[in-house]
Protein backbone atom coordinates (compact mmCIF):
# COMPACT_ATOMS: atom_id res chain seq x y z
CA UNK A 1 0.00 0.00 0.00
CA UNK A 2 2.85 2.24 0.93
CA UNK A 3 4.61 1.82 -2.48
CA UNK A 4 0.84 2.63 -4.49
CA UNK A 5 0.66 5.42 -2.62
CA UNK A 6 4.21 6.80 -3.46
CA UNK A 7 4.09 5.95 -7.20
CA UNK A 8 0.19 7.78 -7.37
CA UNK A 9 2.03 10.69 -5.42
CA UNK A 10 5.26 11.00 -7.91
CA UNK A 11 1.95 10.91 -11.04
CA UNK A 12 0.18 13.37 -9.60
CA UNK A 13 3.53 15.49 -8.91
CA UNK A 14 4.59 14.84 -12.32
CA UNK A 15 1.65 16.11 -14.46
CA UNK A 16 1.40 19.26 -12.25
CA UNK A 17 4.92 19.95 -13.41
CA UNK A 18 3.88 19.33 -16.62
CA UNK A 19 1.31 21.51 -16.48
CA UNK A 20 3.48 24.14 -15.00
CA UNK A 21 6.46 23.75 -17.32
CA UNK A 22 3.36 23.89 -20.08
CA UNK A 23 2.14 27.20 -19.09
CA UNK A 24 5.60 28.73 -18.93
CA UNK A 25 6.37 27.82 -22.31
CA UNK A 26 2.96 29.13 -23.27
CA UNK A 27 3.72 32.44 -21.91
CA UNK A 28 7.12 32.76 -22.83
CA UNK A 29 6.26 31.72 -26.19
CA UNK A 30 3.29 34.29 -26.43
CA UNK A 31 5.17 36.96 -24.97
CA UNK A 32 7.71 36.65 -27.45
CA UNK A 33 4.96 36.23 -30.53
CA UNK A 34 3.89 39.43 -29.50
CA UNK A 35 7.37 41.18 -29.69
CA UNK A 36 7.17 39.90 -33.00
CA UNK A 37 3.93 41.03 -34.15
CA UNK A 38 4.14 44.14 -32.38
CA UNK A 39 7.14 45.38 -34.27
CA UNK A 40 5.71 45.94 -38.06
CA UNK A 41 9.33 46.19 -39.19
CA UNK A 42 11.56 44.96 -36.32
CA UNK A 43 15.12 45.08 -38.00
CA UNK A 44 14.39 48.83 -39.32
CA UNK A 45 17.53 50.85 -38.67
CA UNK A 46 18.82 54.42 -39.18
CA UNK A 47 19.15 53.51 -43.13
CA UNK A 48 14.93 53.40 -42.37
CA UNK A 49 12.51 52.40 -46.12
CA UNK A 50 14.39 51.88 -49.18
CA UNK A 51 12.89 54.97 -51.07
CA UNK A 52 10.44 55.05 -54.24
CA UNK A 53 11.63 53.37 -57.43
CA UNK A 54 10.36 55.11 -60.03
CA UNK A 55 12.28 53.15 -62.91
CA UNK A 56 10.15 51.66 -65.71
CA UNK A 57 10.13 47.94 -65.88
CA UNK A 58 9.10 46.41 -69.18
CA UNK A 59 7.57 43.08 -68.50
CA UNK A 60 7.00 39.48 -71.07
CA UNK A 61 3.66 39.42 -72.78
CA UNK A 62 2.20 36.78 -70.12
CA UNK A 63 -1.16 36.92 -68.96
CA UNK A 64 -1.75 38.46 -65.44
CA UNK A 65 -2.78 35.24 -63.83
CA UNK A 66 0.17 33.25 -65.33
CA UNK A 67 2.73 35.59 -62.77
CA UNK A 68 0.62 36.02 -59.92
CA UNK A 69 2.67 34.31 -56.76
CA UNK A 70 -0.68 34.87 -54.55
CA UNK A 71 1.79 36.17 -51.32
CA UNK A 72 0.81 39.61 -51.38
CA UNK A 73 4.33 41.03 -51.09
CA UNK A 74 5.37 44.61 -51.64
CA UNK A 75 6.91 43.98 -55.05
CA UNK A 76 7.72 45.92 -57.76
CA UNK A 77 7.30 42.50 -60.50
CA UNK A 78 4.53 40.27 -59.55
CA UNK A 79 6.19 36.69 -59.21
CA UNK A 80 9.50 38.08 -58.63
CA UNK A 81 10.92 39.50 -55.17
CA UNK A 82 14.64 40.27 -54.58
CA UNK A 83 16.31 41.06 -51.65
CA UNK A 84 19.55 43.40 -51.80
CA UNK A 85 22.00 41.38 -49.00
CA UNK A 86 24.96 43.45 -47.75
CA UNK A 87 27.83 42.33 -45.11
CA UNK A 88 29.30 45.18 -43.60
CA UNK A 89 32.98 46.01 -42.53
CA UNK A 90 33.93 46.43 -38.54
CA UNK A 91 33.14 49.73 -38.96
CA UNK A 92 29.74 50.08 -40.77
CA UNK A 93 31.23 51.77 -43.62
CA UNK A 94 32.12 49.52 -46.39
CA UNK A 95 29.66 46.75 -47.68
CA UNK A 96 32.17 43.84 -48.31
CA UNK A 97 29.81 41.09 -49.23
CA UNK A 98 27.27 42.17 -51.80
CA UNK A 99 24.43 39.92 -53.08
CA UNK A 100 21.24 40.04 -54.73
CA UNK A 101 18.78 37.44 -54.33
CA UNK A 102 16.29 37.24 -56.64
CA UNK A 103 13.38 34.87 -55.18
CA UNK A 104 11.45 33.55 -58.32
CA UNK A 105 8.37 32.73 -56.63
CA UNK A 106 6.46 30.61 -59.24
CA UNK A 107 9.35 28.55 -60.47
CA UNK A 108 10.33 27.78 -56.91
CA UNK A 109 13.59 28.79 -57.60
CA UNK A 110 16.21 31.49 -55.89
CA UNK A 111 18.89 32.54 -58.22
CA UNK A 112 21.86 34.75 -56.40
CA UNK A 113 23.59 37.35 -58.04
CA UNK A 114 27.43 37.62 -56.17
CA UNK A 115 29.08 41.39 -56.95
CA UNK A 116 32.67 41.81 -55.93
CA UNK A 117 33.13 44.64 -53.57
CA UNK A 118 36.19 45.68 -55.84
CA UNK A 119 33.91 46.21 -58.92
CA UNK A 120 35.03 49.89 -60.32
CA UNK A 121 31.95 52.01 -60.96
CA UNK A 122 34.06 55.32 -60.61
CA UNK A 123 32.91 58.98 -59.62
CA UNK A 124 29.64 58.91 -60.66
CA UNK A 125 28.63 56.68 -57.79
CA UNK A 126 31.30 57.11 -55.46
CA UNK A 127 33.86 59.69 -54.17
CA UNK A 128 36.65 56.91 -52.84
CA UNK A 129 39.92 57.32 -55.05
CA UNK A 130 39.19 53.67 -55.57
CA UNK A 131 36.03 53.97 -57.31
CA UNK A 132 34.89 50.69 -55.84
CA UNK A 133 31.60 49.50 -55.40
CA UNK A 134 31.76 48.43 -51.51
CA UNK A 135 32.28 52.45 -50.98
CA UNK A 136 28.89 53.40 -52.14
CA UNK A 137 27.71 53.36 -48.91
CA UNK A 138 29.75 55.69 -46.74
CA UNK A 139 31.26 57.71 -49.91
CA UNK A 140 28.22 57.59 -52.38
CA UNK A 141 27.59 60.50 -54.93
CA UNK A 142 24.53 59.04 -56.54
CA UNK A 143 21.06 59.21 -55.50
CA UNK A 144 19.30 58.30 -52.35
CA UNK A 145 19.36 59.63 -49.10
CA UNK A 146 21.38 57.56 -47.15
CA UNK A 147 23.62 55.09 -47.69
CA UNK A 148 21.27 52.38 -47.94
CA UNK A 149 19.60 53.95 -50.99
CA UNK A 150 22.58 54.91 -52.63
CA UNK A 151 23.69 51.38 -52.72
CA UNK A 152 20.34 50.53 -53.83
CA UNK A 153 20.84 52.90 -56.90
CA UNK A 154 23.89 51.60 -57.70
CA UNK A 155 22.68 48.56 -58.11
CA UNK A 156 19.78 48.93 -59.63
CA UNK A 157 21.32 51.18 -62.71
CA UNK A 158 24.43 48.55 -63.16
CA UNK A 159 22.10 45.15 -63.33
CA UNK A 160 18.22 46.25 -64.03
CA UNK A 161 16.42 44.93 -61.46
CA UNK A 162 14.06 46.38 -59.26
CA UNK A 163 15.36 45.91 -55.70
CA UNK A 164 11.87 45.17 -53.12
CA UNK A 165 14.23 45.01 -49.73
CA UNK A 166 17.42 45.11 -48.09
CA UNK A 167 19.44 43.40 -45.36
CA UNK A 168 22.31 44.16 -43.80
CA UNK A 169 24.46 42.57 -41.16
CA UNK A 170 28.27 43.77 -39.79
CA UNK A 171 30.84 40.90 -39.71
CA UNK A 172 31.62 41.19 -36.50
CA UNK A 173 28.02 40.51 -35.82
CA UNK A 174 27.70 37.33 -37.56
CA UNK A 175 29.11 35.18 -34.29
CA UNK A 176 26.05 35.73 -31.98
CA UNK A 177 23.35 34.77 -35.16
CA UNK A 178 25.27 31.69 -35.77
CA UNK A 179 25.64 30.96 -32.32
CA UNK A 180 21.71 31.46 -31.51
CA UNK A 181 21.02 29.10 -34.60
CA UNK A 182 23.39 26.32 -33.10
CA UNK A 183 26.32 26.90 -35.57
CA UNK A 184 26.46 25.88 -39.34
CA UNK A 185 26.98 21.55 -40.27
CA UNK A 186 29.59 22.08 -42.93
CA UNK A 187 32.36 20.23 -44.44
CA UNK A 188 35.44 22.48 -44.85
CA UNK A 189 36.98 21.48 -48.10
CA UNK A 190 40.82 22.69 -46.75
CA UNK A 191 42.47 23.52 -44.14
CA UNK A 192 41.56 27.28 -42.87
CA UNK A 193 44.40 29.22 -41.04
CA UNK A 194 42.77 32.45 -40.27
CA UNK A 195 45.29 33.20 -37.82
CA UNK A 196 48.25 31.51 -35.94
CA UNK A 197 45.36 30.61 -33.18
CA UNK A 198 42.41 30.53 -35.45
CA UNK A 199 42.61 27.50 -37.32
CA UNK A 200 39.65 25.26 -39.26
CA UNK A 201 41.04 22.06 -39.79
CA UNK A 202 39.41 20.34 -43.04
CA UNK A 203 36.42 18.28 -42.95
CA UNK A 204 33.24 17.84 -41.30
CA UNK A 205 32.09 20.40 -38.26
CA UNK A 206 29.68 22.46 -37.13
CA UNK A 207 31.35 25.70 -37.20
CA UNK A 208 30.54 27.95 -33.90
CA UNK A 209 29.55 32.29 -34.69
CA UNK A 210 33.77 32.77 -34.12
CA UNK A 211 34.41 30.51 -36.80
CA UNK A 212 31.87 30.84 -39.18
CA UNK A 213 33.49 34.68 -39.45
CA UNK A 214 36.68 33.56 -40.07
CA UNK A 215 35.47 31.36 -42.79
CA UNK A 216 33.89 33.59 -44.57
CA UNK A 217 36.21 36.75 -44.19
CA UNK A 218 39.39 34.43 -45.04
CA UNK A 219 41.18 35.29 -48.24
CA UNK A 220 44.97 35.71 -47.39
CA UNK A 221 46.51 32.37 -48.75
CA UNK A 222 43.69 32.21 -51.52
CA UNK A 223 45.68 32.81 -54.57
CA UNK A 224 42.83 34.74 -56.56
CA UNK A 225 42.74 36.75 -53.65
CA UNK A 226 39.07 38.38 -52.95
CA UNK A 227 37.14 36.15 -56.56
CA UNK A 228 38.26 33.06 -54.49
CA UNK A 229 36.88 34.16 -50.88
CA UNK A 230 33.37 34.82 -52.99
CA UNK A 231 33.47 31.25 -54.03
CA UNK A 232 34.59 29.67 -50.68
CA UNK A 233 31.36 31.63 -49.45
CA UNK A 234 29.53 29.78 -51.80
CA UNK A 235 29.94 26.93 -49.72
CA UNK A 236 28.84 28.53 -46.32
CA UNK A 237 25.88 29.72 -48.04
CA UNK A 238 25.00 26.55 -48.92
CA UNK A 239 25.35 24.89 -45.57
CA UNK A 240 23.72 27.79 -43.81
CA UNK A 241 20.51 27.32 -46.15
CA UNK A 242 20.40 24.19 -45.07
CA UNK A 243 20.61 24.83 -41.24
CA UNK A 244 17.80 27.67 -41.77
CA UNK A 245 15.39 24.77 -44.26
CA UNK A 246 15.98 22.38 -40.97
CA UNK A 247 14.90 24.54 -38.39
CA UNK A 248 11.44 24.77 -36.15
CA UNK A 249 9.06 27.67 -35.84
CA UNK A 250 10.16 26.94 -32.08
CA UNK A 251 14.36 27.52 -32.76
CA UNK A 252 13.30 30.40 -34.92
CA UNK A 253 11.04 32.19 -32.28
CA UNK A 254 14.18 31.40 -30.00
CA UNK A 255 16.11 33.30 -32.26
CA UNK A 256 14.51 36.44 -32.76
CA UNK A 257 15.50 38.47 -30.29
CA UNK A 258 19.45 38.03 -31.27
CA UNK A 259 18.88 39.16 -35.04
CA UNK A 260 16.79 42.01 -33.79
CA UNK A 261 20.07 43.08 -31.94
CA UNK A 262 22.17 42.84 -35.30
CA UNK A 263 20.31 42.61 -38.78
CA UNK A 264 19.35 45.58 -40.29
CA UNK A 265 16.20 45.40 -42.57
CA UNK A 266 12.94 47.25 -43.38
CA UNK A 267 10.95 43.88 -44.11
CA UNK A 268 8.28 43.52 -41.85
CA UNK A 269 7.36 40.30 -39.60
CA UNK A 270 4.56 39.59 -42.53
CA UNK A 271 7.46 39.24 -45.50
CA UNK A 272 9.95 37.54 -43.23
CA UNK A 273 7.43 34.54 -42.77
CA UNK A 274 6.29 34.50 -46.09
CA UNK A 275 9.56 34.60 -47.86
CA UNK A 276 10.42 31.61 -45.21
CA UNK A 277 7.84 29.65 -46.36
CA UNK A 278 8.59 29.70 -49.36
CA UNK A 279 12.28 28.79 -48.97
CA UNK A 280 11.20 25.49 -47.26
CA UNK A 281 9.37 25.00 -50.84
CA UNK A 282 12.88 25.38 -52.52
CA UNK A 283 15.06 22.40 -53.32
CA UNK A 284 18.63 22.59 -52.89
CA UNK A 285 18.98 21.82 -56.62
CA UNK A 286 16.99 25.13 -57.47
CA UNK A 287 19.39 27.95 -55.70
CA UNK A 288 22.02 28.85 -57.54
CA UNK A 289 24.70 31.30 -57.30
CA UNK A 290 26.76 33.14 -60.03
CA UNK A 291 29.04 35.80 -60.26
CA UNK A 292 28.74 38.77 -62.11
CA UNK A 293 31.33 38.33 -65.15
CA UNK A 294 34.17 40.42 -65.47
CA UNK A 295 38.28 40.14 -64.68
CA UNK A 296 40.79 41.89 -62.36
CA UNK A 297 41.97 45.20 -62.41
CA UNK A 298 45.79 46.17 -62.33
CA UNK A 299 47.34 49.57 -60.80
CA UNK A 300 47.68 51.74 -63.56
CA UNK A 301 44.09 50.06 -65.65
CA UNK A 302 41.83 53.16 -64.26
CA UNK A 303 43.56 54.40 -60.84
CA UNK A 304 46.11 52.97 -58.67
CA UNK A 305 44.34 50.33 -56.93
CA UNK A 306 43.67 46.69 -57.54
CA UNK A 307 40.03 46.39 -58.43
CA UNK A 308 37.61 44.02 -60.93
CA UNK A 309 36.49 45.60 -64.19
CA UNK A 310 32.09 44.65 -64.98
CA UNK A 311 32.31 42.82 -68.59
CA UNK A 312 29.17 44.54 -70.03
CA UNK A 313 27.66 42.00 -72.85
CA UNK A 314 28.73 38.66 -70.73
CA UNK A 315 26.49 40.55 -67.55
CA UNK A 316 23.52 41.61 -70.17
CA UNK A 317 23.19 38.19 -71.65
CA UNK A 318 23.51 36.35 -67.46
CA UNK A 319 21.11 38.61 -66.01
CA UNK A 320 18.42 37.72 -68.92
CA UNK A 321 18.61 34.39 -68.78
CA UNK A 322 18.65 33.99 -64.99
CA UNK A 323 17.50 36.90 -62.86
CA UNK A 324 14.34 38.70 -65.13
CA UNK A 325 12.31 35.91 -65.30
CA UNK A 326 9.47 38.22 -65.76
CA UNK A 327 11.20 41.00 -67.65
CA UNK A 328 11.62 42.16 -71.25
CA UNK A 329 15.32 41.52 -72.70
CA UNK A 330 17.77 43.94 -71.38
CA UNK A 331 20.80 45.48 -73.72
CA UNK A 332 24.20 46.95 -73.01
CA UNK A 333 23.19 50.28 -73.68
CA UNK A 334 20.20 50.11 -71.28
CA UNK A 335 22.24 50.08 -67.96
CA UNK A 336 25.27 51.69 -66.75
CA UNK A 337 28.30 49.61 -66.66
CA UNK A 338 31.61 51.46 -66.67
CA UNK A 339 33.99 48.20 -68.62
CA UNK A 340 36.97 49.47 -67.74
CA UNK A 341 38.87 46.48 -69.70
CA UNK A 342 38.17 43.21 -70.81
CA UNK A 343 41.01 41.08 -72.54
CA UNK A 344 40.51 37.73 -70.30
CA UNK A 345 36.96 34.96 -69.88
CA UNK A 346 37.99 33.35 -67.15
CA UNK A 347 35.60 34.75 -64.85
CA UNK A 348 32.84 34.98 -67.35
CA UNK A 349 30.94 31.78 -66.06
CA UNK A 350 31.27 31.58 -62.80
CA UNK A 351 28.12 29.60 -61.14
CA UNK A 352 27.69 27.20 -58.54
CA UNK A 353 24.53 25.01 -57.43
CA UNK A 354 23.90 24.35 -54.06
CA UNK A 355 22.90 20.82 -53.97
CA UNK A 356 26.16 20.18 -56.02
CA UNK A 357 27.85 21.91 -53.11
CA UNK A 358 26.19 20.04 -50.32
CA UNK A 359 27.30 16.35 -52.52
CA UNK A 360 31.10 17.90 -52.33
CA UNK A 361 31.19 19.63 -55.45
CA UNK A 362 33.00 22.88 -53.93
CA UNK A 363 34.29 25.64 -56.67
CA UNK A 364 37.57 25.39 -57.33
CA UNK A 365 39.82 27.46 -54.94
CA UNK A 366 43.36 27.54 -55.67
CA UNK A 367 46.16 28.47 -53.21
CA UNK A 368 49.02 30.36 -53.41
CA UNK A 369 52.56 28.56 -53.50
CA UNK A 370 53.70 30.31 -50.37
CA UNK A 371 50.48 29.59 -48.30
CA UNK A 372 50.52 28.87 -44.79
CA UNK A 373 50.15 24.88 -44.23
CA UNK A 374 49.87 22.42 -41.55
CA UNK A 375 51.68 20.12 -43.35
Amino acid sequence: MIMVKKNKFRIFRDIVLLLVTLAVLWFLGSAMVKSVISAKQPFMSHNGELEEDSNTYLLKPTGPDAVYDGLDLRQYIEGQYTVLCLGMDEEGLNTDIMLLAVFDLNAAKINILQIPRDCYVGSEYTNADTGKINSVYSEGTCSGSNGINKVVTCVRELFGIPVDSYMAIKCTDVPPVVDALGGIPINVPYDIIYEADKIIYKGEHVLNGEQSEWFVRFRHDYLEGDIARIRAQRVFLAAAMQKVKNLGTLKILTVYPTLRNYLMSDLDMSEIGKLCDFAQTVSMENVTVRMVPGEDLEPGDINEYYGYSIHEEETVNMLNEYFRPYQENLYAEDLNINEVKHTATYYDDDSSNFADIANGDVPDIPFREDANTLE
